[in-house]
C-alpha cells in the first residue's frame, strides 16, 4: 500500500476524524486535520502532502473551492473534493479548481482508496508530460531567424542532436514520427503536426497527410510522383498539395 501523505481539509470533526481513522487502517499517512481554508493553506506551506482531500462547503472566509485555487497558485498537488452536494451547479464551480476527483458523502473505506490511488495517478502522470512537454519546447525550440539544429527525442536513445539538412522526410504512425536521415531512423513520440511547426518551411513541405519531405533532397519530381535522392523512396503526392509543393522546387 501507497504511504502517501495526506492532509484533511474537513469542518465536522466527527466526519474528520472518520477520515483520518480510515486512511491510517488503509496505510496512508495522516500528515494533519484542519477546519479552514486558512489553516489548510499554512499547513501546505508547512508540510507539503501527496494529496489533499477537501470538503468543498468550508465554514469561514474561504470555501473549499477557494481554498483550493490558492493552493495552486502556489503548489502542485492533487486535491480530491468531499462533498454532499453532488448537484450539477456545485460541480461546475468546483471544476474550475481543476481537482482529480470526488468523494460524495457518506463514503466507504473503498471510496478514499479509488480515489487518492487513481488521483495519485493522474496527477504522476500529468507531472511527467508536463515535464517532457517542458523539455521538449527547452531543448527543441529554436530562433526563427536560426533554424538550422534540432534536438529530438528519440524513444530508444533519449536525446539525439540533428541537423534539419540531415533529414530526408518526416513520417507519421499514430501518435509516432519516424524522421529519416542517411545514417538512421529516429523514432519519437510527437504528432507530425507538432513537428512541422518546427521544421524551416523553406525546406520542408508536406506532401501527404502522413508525410513531410526536404525539397532538397527531392532527387526527382513527375508530379504526382516524386523520388527521395538517396532513399530513393517514392511517394505520391497528395493532389490539394501538388500546387504547393511545385511552387517549391520552382522557387529553387
Amino acid at each position: 500500500m501507497s504511504d502517501y501523505k495526506v492532509l484533511i481539509v474537513e469542518d465536522e470533526l466527527l466526519v474528520a476524524a472518520d477520515i483520518e481513522e480510515s486512511l491510517e487502517i488503509l496505510g496512508y499517512r495522516v500528515i494533519g486535520s484542519v477546519a479552514t481554508g486558512k489553516d489548510a493553506l499554512q499547513k501546505v506551506n508547512e508540510q507539503l502532502p501527496d494529496i489533499i482531500l477537501m470538503d468543498i462547503m468550508l465554514k469561514g472566509d474561504m470555501t473549499g473551492i477557494d481554498t483550493a485555487n490558492a493552493i495552486r497558485q502556489k503548489h502542485d498537488v492533487p486535491i480530491v473534493y468531499l462533498t454532499a452536494n453532488a448537484d450539477i451547479s456545485t460541480i461546475e464551480k468546483a471544476k474550475v479548481s481543476l481537482p482529480y476527483g470526488y468523494i460524495i458523502k457518506p463514503f466507504t473505506e473503498k471510496d478514499l482508496q479509488t480515489n487518492i490511488e487513481i488521483a495519485r495517478f493522474k496527477f504522476n502522470n500529468d507531472i511527467k508530460i508536463k515535464m517532457e512537454s517542458d523539455q521538449y519546447n527547452r531543448f527543441f525550440s529554436f530562433p526563427a531567424d536560426n533554424q538550422e539544429k534540432f534536438i529530438f527525442v528519440d524513444a530508444e536513445k533519449g536525446l539525439e542532436k540533428l541537423s534539419s539538412d540531415k533529414i530526408y522526410y518526416v513520417e507519421a504512425t499514430d501518435d509516432f514520427s519516424t524522421i529519416y536521415t542517411a545514417d538512421e531512423d529516429l523514432v519519437i513520440k510527437k504528432t507530425i503536426a507538432e513537428i512541422e511547426k518546427t521544421l524551416p518551411v523553406k525546406n520542408f513541405c508536406r506532401v501527404t497527410d502522413d508525410c513531410i519531405v526536404n525539397t532538397d533532397k527531392i532527387f526527382l519530381s513527375k508530379l504526382p510522383e516524386i523520388i527521395i535522392a538517396e532513399k530513393m523512396t517514392v511517394f505520391i503526392v497528395d493532389e490539394d498539395k501538388i500546387e504547393n509543393l511545385e511552387s517549391r522546387l520552382k522557387a529553387k
